[in-house]
């Protein structure tokens, strides 16, 4: 049988599709990757390889952190990769809420979604990929253009066996059944309904950003919207597929943006320990203006 990996992109269903498999598979079928501690968490690769498990009983490796470090160590076995995928505004908006609630649940504060917006790396999802799973360090991510980095993400995914959107969730774990002998149906874990059990929130939706936010948000982030428009329906489809092009844009500026991003990030840790505070611009993550909502 090959060995699945499972890609775990954040506010993807990964805690569904985890869960499932925890419990379904037997001991030692199942093992979930872990990141570095300590110092050792700055450096390439991030994974953790103090327990890795026996490949003689492994079916499935799932995680945040999966690249070729890990690959490695199943040299010789046939891999079946699966990923999902979701849209940047969509996926800003969740991942904004999921960490409000945590924080209240811990004791600290929430902060502006401007803020927050300032504070996440343009393309999220695109450099999540080349970071976490193709393992390409920063100084190679800050060479890249962006149609460099389109290409190679694009090339890694055309190499999956299951690529779709988040709501295809049940459909992979369907899939995923069907491959390892064990039930079909998963109950939904880590949802905004569950954390609202345990805290006061009331969420953001995508619909209560203005038109020109979402506009905004898709063109600051256009590899993560032409990633999704090309590949959230594709399922196993994925050698058949043609990208979509990602058309005129301004060059995107990565290191000067992560300049700017790294400022919203240390007032997003002030606030979020202490509370909002006035009298403070935080810039920009593009030069332009704040994200409207």
């Amino acid at each position: 049988m090959p060995v699945h990996l499972v890609y775990h992109v954040p506010k993807c269903a990964g805690q569904t599709i985890d869960r499932h498999l925890a419990a379904a598979l037997a001991p030692g079928a199942y093992y979930r990757t872990r990141k570095r501690r300590g110092f050792g968490r700055l450096l390439s690769p991030h994974h953790d390889f103090g327990n890795l498990p026996d490949r003689r009983q492994t079916k499935v490796v799932a995680g945040h952190f999966i690249g070729g470090s890990v690959e490695s160590h199943f040299a010789g076995c046939e891999l079946e990769r699966s990923i999902l995928l979701r849209d940047p505004a969509s996926h800003i908006v969740s991942y904004y809420n999921f960490r409000m609630m945590r924080y209240l649940s811990e004791g600290l504060h929430p902060y502006s979604f401007e803020l927050a917006y300032a504070a996440t790396q343009r393309n999220f999802i695109t450099h999540y990929i080349l970071r976490n799973f193709l393992e390409l360090p920063w100084s190679r991510r800050a060479r890249l253009s962006d149609d460099e980095k389109y290409d190679i993400v694009n090339a890694f995914l055309a190499s999956f066996w299951y690529v779709g959107d988040y709501q295809l969730c049940d459909d992979l774990i369907a899939a995923l059944a069907v491959k390892l002998g064990i039930p079909g149906r998963a109950a939904p874990r880590n949802t905004r309904a569950e954390w609202e059990h345990h805290v006061q929130w009331k969420a953001l939706e995508v619909d209560d950003l203005s038109p020109q936010a979402i506009a905004q948000i898709r063109a600051e982030n256009l590899l993560d919207q032409r990633l999704w428009e090309t590949w959230h329906e594709v399922r196993h489809e994925t050698a058949t597929v043609r990208p979509r092009a990602l058309g005129g844009r301004p060059a995107s500026g990565f290191v000067s943006t992560e300049a700017v991003r790294f400022v919203s990030q240390i007032a997003r840790r002030i606030q979020r320990r202490w509370g909002p505070f006035k009298g403070v611009q935080v810039p920009a993550a593009k030069g332009g203006s704040a994200v409207p909502v």
